[in-house]
């Protein structure tokens, strides 16, 4: 056994959990020589390994197939942006391609003999996926079939692989026509899907703005009392927030309104949608009282600032959502920008054109729009959530 892997076994908490298991780390560690897997020795910054990191993946070669448009061909780019042939002879490496990563199985088997013996099991969290790829994309969903693929082969009692997928995205997967062979064997510990409701909501708004001590004691509120009770959840939240945002006996409670407001076409409403709602609208309201010669006010958050959080976060998801993980839809949704809520089967056709099916799908499984009524006779709305942001406003389309 290395040096560094008596130190490991010295210096880490596991000392005792690994004691007696050098033979079968001696194994793990050869398994991963003889697939060219470098050992660490010490302690690295994150800066050593990602570096190290880039240069294994230049050792394997990854390279992406790009078709150009118009039938003009396809062109291959090594993961760097290099042209995939200029890498080739740039590195003297043959037509045919390296080869992957070898003994991956001889990895996974010494890896689990030393967890079986230690009794110890190593979970692997995979998550943002949503980040990494070009979203509805060809390439996205060849990248999620290769990872589920690749949790087959990990999948044992020794080692568990939990991916993290939005809807949409395992939607998108199944929606080629290519299906996904023995997906039930992935899908059989699946969690239900996570949806955050209107009291949920209630209790992350209510302990992010009463963890301030000083605000609690002003309004007198108990703090034990908020982790006990939804009702006293709600009086506290209405301590701070007007009873509406609008005035009028039918309207909405303010609780009410904020939970529509940030939630897409298929109800999901996530929490940091909301806190960056509440945070805008808490910075307008500072200014306003900054503005305030006489330093009082009656109302911790009224009214204006809350509308201004939800115009804020519209425009917010506006780019950094619809903008930047559709590109390749944009130019669709720009069609509506300034156009009105709703349309008619009709209406949506005349501004999609003739794959407006297909484009339509896109919009659905994002949560940019919403259909209602029966076949051959759909209204579709746009949710709040986008409205300001694509300068949407209430009312069916002219066409309707």
């Amino acid at each position: 056994m290395s040096l560094a892997h008596e130190q490991f076994i010295k210096g880490s908490r596991y000392t005792k959990i690994l004691a007696g298991l050098e033979p079968e780390i001696d194994l793990f560690r050869k398994a991963c020589e003889r697939a060219n897997i470098p050992e660490i020795k010490g302690a690295k910054t994150f800066r050593e390994i990602l570096g190290w990191a880039l240069n294994a993946l230049r050792t394997y070669a990854p390279r992406l197939k790009y078709h150009l448009p118009e039938k003009a061909g396809a062109i291959e780019l090594d993961l760097f942006g290099n042209p995939a042939e200029q890498y080739k002879k740039k590195n003297g490496v043959g037509g045919d391609e390296i080869a992957a990563p070898n003994y991956v199985i001889d990895i996974k088997e010494t890896l689990e003999a030393i967890l079986a013996k230690a009794g110890v099991s190593i979970w692997l969290m995979v998550d943002k996926l949503d980040e990494l790829f070009p979203r509805r994309t060809a390439v996205e969903s060849k990248a999620l079939r290769g990872l589920l693929r690749a949790m087959r082969l990990f999948a044992s009692k020794e080692i568990r692989v939990k991916v993290f997928l939005r809807d949409d995205m395992l939607e998108n997967l199944l929606s080629g026509g290519d299906g996904f062979t023995a997906l039930s064997h992935l899908t059989a510990r699946q969690a239900d899907t996570l949806k955050w409701s209107e009291d949920q909501i209630l209790t992350i708004i209510v302990n992010r703005f009463y963890s301030n001590a000083i605000l609690c004691s002003y309004l007198d509120v108990d703090r034990s009392r908020l982790a006990a009770s939804l009702d006293y959840r709600r009086e506290a939240f209405y301590k701070i927030f007007p009873a509406t945002v609008h005035k009028g006996s039918r309207q909405s409670s303010t609780l009410r309104w904020i939970y529509k407001h940030a939630c897409d076409a298929k109800g999901v409403v996530p929490p940091r949608d909301v806190i960056d709602l509440l945070t805008k609208a808490k910075q307008r309201r500072q200014d306003e009282l900054s503005a305030n010669l006489l330093g009082e006010s009656q109302d911790i958050m009224n009214s204006v600032s809350i509308q201004y959080g939800y115009e804020e976060l519209s425009v917010k998801k506006r780019t950094t959502y619809l903008r930047a993980e559709f590109p390749h839809l944009w130019p669709h949704i720009e069609k509506f920008c300034g156009g009105k809520a709703s349309y008619s089967d009709s209406g949506i056709q005349k501004m999609l054109g003739p794959k407006w099916r297909e484009i339509l799908s896109d919009f659905t499984a994002i949560g940019l729009i919403s259909s209602r009524g029966q076949k051959g006779n759909y209204t579709y709305w746009f949710p709040y959530l986008y409205r300001k942001g694509l300068d949407i406003t209430q009312g069916a389309d002219e066409e309707d």
